[in-house]
């Protein structure tokens, strides 16, 4: 449906970032490609994975592990869709990094043989806590997070060649921008023309690069995010579907429902029925 995405992610409760166990069959690991302001590390534990990261392909297996840097355009494929693959997902907050590393903007994170070695225990540390029932696990959670942002500032940290440049090809920029703007202002009233403003072109040139880009026009690509974030609001916080559709920018219930069935075929209280199990 879309081609790129721009995530924002909702952090888990008194931690720098969020953590995410999968076990689910490989049709539903693939993903489109996107990007976060958050680092991310997604570590193996059973199954194989295809990456993309901005534009280099590689394969992780059991044991191993990828690394994405703030804003890194990335696309995952399991390549057995019928599969049952598990792994952990580790997104930490760059902003966090800030106070203690004042020039975080003029550095990027490259992987070496050792802090691989180091890291691999306390990906293994973090499933064990992330799989406790423990009422506080949340500390020892954010314990190893603490323990990867060292490794990553003491012994990953390596300038760019161009502190300004962005790891994107000079022909997104402009769609990149509005992505990042709609996906952290999409419960707003966005109008086509302020879309187009924001970059300098006219409303009818912009729309039309912009569906080059991302495949979808701009307002198709905001019904998208709106739509998405909708219909997890219903399956993770049992929203009814007028909540969801208010507090996430659809100007009406009927509007939700009409994106609903035409993206998935269903209603949105059908799309709860068929998938809120999983």
């Amino acid at each position: 449906m879309m081609k790129y995405f721009f995530e924002v992610v909702k952090y888990d409760d008194n931690l720098p970032g969020k953590v995410l166990m999968q076990h689910k069959p490989g049709k539903r690991c693939d993903t489109n490609l996107h990007w976060h302001k958050e680092l991310e590390f997604v570590y193996m534990i059973n199954g194989t994975l295809e990456v993309r990261i901005n534009g280099n392909s590689f394969q992780i297996n059991d044991n191993e592990f990828y690394f994405c840097n703030s804003e890194e355009i990335h696309i995952t494929n399991a390549p057995d869709k019928n599969k049952v693959i598990k792994y952990i997902v580790i997104l930490l907050s760059y902003e966090y990094l800030r106070p203690f590393f004042k020039k975080i903007d003029s550095i990027n994170f490259s992987m070496n043989n050792s802090a691989k070695q180091k890291l691999i225990p306390l990906f293994k540390e973090m499933i064990k806590y992330a799989e406790s029932d423990d009422s506080f696990k949340t500390l020892n959670m954010k314990s190893v997070m603490m323990k990867i942002y060292h490794i990553l500032l003491s012994e990953c940290s390596v300038y760019k060649k161009n502190a300004f440049s962005l790891n994107v090809p000079e022909k997104f920029i402009y769609a990149k921008k509005i992505i990042e703007y709609i996906g952290s202002n999409y419960v707003d009233d966005i109008s086509l023309k302020e879309m187009a403003d924001m970059v300098g072109l006219s409303p009818a040139y912009f729309s039309q690069y912009f569906k080059s880009i991302t495949e979808t026009s701009p307002i198709q690509y905001l019904n998208l995010v709106r739509l998405d974030h909708a219909l997890s609001d219903m399956l993770n916080y049992n929203e009814s579907v007028t909540q969801a559709s208010m507090n996430n920018g659809f100007a009406s219930v009927k509007a939700f429902i009409e994106i609903c069935k035409k993206v998935y075929g269903c209603t949105p209280v059908q799309y709860k029925k068929r998938y809120g199990n999983n």
